[in-house]
């Protein structure tokens, strides 16, 4: 599950999740290495930059929420700094400019700036309390006929990968005759319905993209759905091969 981070830890390990390299196409390498081969206190971390072609490595520094360019003073050289947000007053334009001075770093990524990002569930007592409460889920599911729930779990598998709901469709019209026979037009009412649940239990995300959602935990759903569909539905859950024909 991925939550707003709270402090510079909960900042690292949301960078480090597949949800996070996705959108930023940044992803964590290592500890920084000197010439001898031995681990660097500061800055960070090595990252791969996959914006680049050839993908290129980068020296970064993490900061929850820095209040100048004084908190990165001992932190060395770095090509870019991670950050989850800026405090009033503070210009992005302004520090990049210092920091470029003081330790060579050339880009200040701010998460909170980004959709991806501002859509994240607060990490609260109250939403812990909920983690692993499917029963939404059973109950969402059981309105629906047996494809819309194998096309659910193949969404609450893939998270945080997408999955191309034309694609979708072609497996479900294959695998079941009910659905072939529909009009084509009404097919991909079959998943997207569940964007209009509530909960929404997936999301759509560009073009023809979607997802399940962000706030309910994706791993406990996935084995609700999977046990859901074995013992009343009495058929087999999604294999690999199926997430493989729909995800990007």
């Amino acid at each position: 599950m991925k939550f707003k981070p709270i402090d510079e830890i909960s900042l690292r390990h949301l960078f480090s999740t597949g949800y996070a390299q996705e959108v930023l196409r940044l992803c964590y390498i290592g500890p920084v290495l000197n010439s001898a081969g031995i681990i660097e206190s500061s800055p960070d971390c090595m990252i791969l930059d996959m914006r680049t072609h050839p993908f290129k490595p980068l020296r970064c520094e993490f900061k929850f929420i820095p209040p100048g360019k004084e908190d990165f003073k001992h932190n060395g050289r770095f090509d870019v700094a991670i950050v989850w947000s800026l405090p009033p007053g503070l210009s992005k334009y302004k520090l990049l400019s210092e920091l470029l001075e003081q330790n060579g770093c050339a880009e200040i990524v701010v998460l909170k700036d980004l959709k991806a990002f501002q859509e994240l569930p607060k990490y609260t007592n109250d939403f812990l309390s909920e983690l692993g409460s499917t029963h939404i889920i059973r109950k969402l599911a059981l309105k629906r006929d047996f494809p819309s729930v194998f096309a659910l779990c193949i969404a609450a598998r893939l998270y945080p990968e997408k999955f191309q709901m034309d694609r979708m469709v072609e497996l479900l019209t294959s695998r079941f005759p009910a659905i072939k026979k529909m009009q084509p037009r009404g097919r991909a009412n079959v998943v997207s319905a569940f964007i209009q649940t509530k909960p929404p239990l997936l999301t759509r995300m560009h073009g023809n993209w979607y997802r399940w959602t962000s706030e309910i935990d994706s791993v406990s759903a996935a084995a609700e759905l999977r046990e859901l569909i074995i013992e009343n539905f009495g058929e087999r859950a999604p294999s690999s091969e199926d997430l493989t024909v729909v995800r990007d």
